[in-house]
C-alpha cells in the first residue's frame, strides 16, 4: 500500500514584527512649531552676525569729543579715541597722532563726532591787504549748498539801480542763528572793499553767490 500523503496545510505567515518604538510615522507638524523654528534660525543668524562684528578687525582713530569753532585752539578734552571696523572707509587720523593735534588752531569748524584731519589745523594768518568781515544773512540770500572754508564767493549788493559786487573767500562755515531765519558767515575780502561790504550787510542789502571753478 502506498502511504497516503497527508494534505498539506497552508503555511501560516509569521506574525509581523512589532515596529520599533524609534520608527514611528511622523506626525504632522504644527504651524506654530514651524514658525518657532524659523524664528530660532533667524535669531541664530543675527547672533552669528554680531559675533562676526565683535571679532572683526578694528582700528583706533581720533574723533572730536566736543565742538570746536574755527580759530579756537584744540584742547586735550576736545579729542577722544574711537574704535571703528577696518572695513569702514573713512578718512581719519590714527590714535597715535592725537597728541600732535593738542594746542593746534582749528582752521574750520569741527563739530562733535567728526574726524579731525591734519589739514583742519594750523596757522591761518590774514593775508596782507585782506579784511575779515562777519555777515548776517537771512534765508534766501546765501546758497543752501555746503560752503566750507576756502570757498570762493561773490558778494552782490542789492541796491536798486547800481551794480555793486566784491569777490570774497569763505572763512568759516555758515552757522544757523538762534532765530532760525538767518545765518552767520565770516568772509575775507579786499581791504579796499571792506567798508562798503560791511555797510551793505548792516542794511541787509547783500547776497552771497558761489563762484564755481574759481
Amino acid at each position: 500500500m502506498h502511504d497516503q500523503k497527508r494534505p498539506s496545510t497552508p503555511e501560516t505567515a509569521p506574525p509581523a514584527a512589532a515596529r520599533p518604538a524609534a520608527v514611528q510615522l511622523r506626525a504632522r507638524r504644527s504651524p506654530k512649531l514651524i514658525a518657532l523654528g524659523a524664528l530660532l534660525v533667524a535669531v541664530g543668524g543675527l547672533g552669528a552676525a554680531a559675533l562676526y562684528s565683535m571679532n572683526a578687525d578694528h582700528r583706533a582713530v581720533v574723533v572730536m569729543a566736543a565742538d570746536v569753532r574755527r580759530g579756537d585752539a584744540i584742547e586735550r578734552d576736545d579729542l577722544a579715541v574711537l574704535e571703528i571696523p577696518e572695513s569702514l572707509t573713512v578718512e581719519a587720523l590714527g590714535a597715535a597722532e592725537l597728541p600732535g593735534l593738542v594746542g593746534q588752531r582749528s582752521l574750520t569748524d569741527l563739530p562733535q563726532g567728526s574726524f579731525p584731519l591734519a589739514r583742519h589745523v594750523g596757522e591761518d594768518p590774514l593775508p596782507t591787504g585782506q579784511a575779515l568781515i562777519g555777515l548776517r544773512l537771512p534765508l534766501g540770500k546765501l546758497p543752501t549748498a555746503d560752503m566750507p572754508p576756502g570757498t570762493t564767493v561773490r558778494l552782490v549788493g542789492l541796491v536798486e539801480g547800481t551794480e555793486v559786487s566784491a569777490d570774497a573767500v569763505v572763512a568759516s562755515t555758515p552757522v544757523l542763528l538762534d532765530d532760525g531765519a538767518s545765518y552767520s558767515l565770516d568772509v575775507r575780502v579786499a581791504d579796499a572793499r571792506a567798508d562798503q561790504v560791511a555797510r551793505l550787510s548792516a542794511a541787509d542789502l547783500v547776497a552771497v553767490v558761489v563762484v564755481r571753478g574759481a
